[in-house]
């Protein structure tokens, strides 16, 4: 039961951080957002915005977060087979 608790406060700690973090006003138009508009496809050569967004400026940061939930998955996967 004591674990169970842990994993139901974490959760509980996550979600404040979150919902404290992600909260209040966000500006629609911002200096990097108009650079990124007006230059992001020529200075890629990606075929839309969304994508020189993605691999061109957050290439690194993509990978470094696809590792991250690799690490999660084969977390849980080992911890559900603990626990059989």
């Amino acid at each position: 039961m004591g674990a169970r608790a842990v994993e139901i406060a974490a959760v509980v700690v996550v979600a404040l951080f979150l919902i404290l973090a992600l909260g209040g006003e966000h500006p629609e138009e911002t200096p990097v957002r108009a650079y990124v508009v007006e230059h992001g496809l020529e200075q890629t050569g990606a075929a839309n915005l969304v994508t020189s967004i993605y691999l061109g400026y957050r290439a690194f940061d993509t990978l470094g977060e696809t590792i991250v939930l690799l690490l999660a998955v084969s977390g849980v996967i080992l911890l559900v087979e603990h626990r059989q």
